[in-house]
């Protein structure tokens, strides 16, 4: 588990504005000690390049608020919001490119394990699968020119990398609210746990993919929240954070199916909105169709484990024992 705020050397009772500045500073370093490789075509480069924006932009939003329950004062709520958006370019930019990784690693995956190939020239009777695999490269190599564009122009003087970093340091002289890091973190722990409980239904038949991502990306927010304020709690939150992780992995997975499903019926021209559930249309390749096949069964699958997962935390009161820290 990444303990930010500890590495960092945040404490608990450090005023917000304090303590997000230097979260903000260390997250910051992290994204750009990554920045070269990741432009020079390094793979787990961009993967961590791309976590730690990711969690950047979890933190500016955590200490942003919500309507109903801000944190900090309005203007300074419009500047974070307003950083948060320039990172999101920068993430944007990054998860084209990373994406397509992972596509790729379930394609190839696939190949190696189910069929015993490995998808190169040779392997001629899985020509779809090959088309496919040239598919997501292109479009890779689409994405990764603009990536590394947007990483050169953020680097330059006085653009983003300058100018965020310049942004966080100043915060402590901010007119902000007294509060410390403590009380935010209380503050925001409820807020988090009704994100998740808003999206608990999209487990249950009926309910279509991009309700299950969204389940994930509220549980992906909530253990960001742990991973920076870890210190404010009286209780160790890693055990916390590891059955997060399952629980987000799975949908993750459920969610990277999905979305290989769409690219296939791209690849090859096919304009229909069917589903993972459905059975693939006809103009695919067989090759292809049983890829899609094994995928779609794989999601079933992983939906059966997320929903005996999420029956045993809820028999051993997870959630409710974390409203109650």
């Amino acid at each position: 588990m990444a303990d930010i705020a500890k590495e960092a050397e945040v404490q608990p009772d450090a005023p917000a504005v304090v303590g997000v500045s230097r979260m903000a500073n260390y997250l910051w370093i992290e994204v750009w000690k990554r920045g070269d490789k990741t432009a020079a075509g390094d793979a787990e480069a961009l993967h961590d390049m791309r976590v730690a924006i990711r969690r950047l932009r979890s933190l500016l939003e955590n200490f942003e608020g919500e309507k109903k329950s801000p944190v900090l004062n309005s203007k300074l709520r419009n500047e974070f919001r307003e950083q948060r958006a320039e990172l999101g370019k920068l993430g944007d930019a990054l998860g084209f490119v990373r994406d397509h990784d992972v596509l790729d690693e379930y394609l190839k995956t696939y190949a190696e394990t189910r069929l015993k190939i490995k998808l190169n020239s040779k392997a001629t009777e899985y020509s779809g699968l090959l088309a496919f695999e040239r598919f997501l490269q292109d479009e890779r190599a689409t994405a990764f020119a603009p990536m590394v564009k947007r990483i050169n122009k953020s680097r330059r003087s006085d653009a983003l990398q300058e100018e965020f970093a310049r942004w966080a340091l100043g915060l402590p002289g901010a007119s902000a609210p007294d509060v410390s890091l403590q009380e935010i973190a209380h503050k925001l722990l409820p807020i988090r746990l009704d994100e998740i409980a808003s999206h608990a239904d999209s487990l249950e038949d009926g309910h279509a993919e991009e309700e299950q991502h969204e389940l994930r990306k509220s549980l992906r927010r909530l253990r960001y929240t742990f991973e920076t304020l870890a210190p404010c709690f009286d209780t160790d939150v890693k055990p916390i954070v590891k059955k997060l992780v399952g629980l987000q992995d799975l949908l993750g997975e459920m969610q990277d199916r999905a979305v290989l499903h769409a690219k296939a019926l791209e690849a090859f021209g096919v304009r229909s909105g069917s589903t993972p559930e459905a059975p693939p249309p006809e103009t695919i390749p067989a090759d292809v169709a049983a890829f899609l096949k094994y995928g779609s069964e794989r999601r079933k699958r992983l939906l059966t484990q997320v929903r005996a997962l999420w029956k045993e935390h809820q028999a051993e009161n997870f959630f409710e024992n974390l409203r109650a820290m």
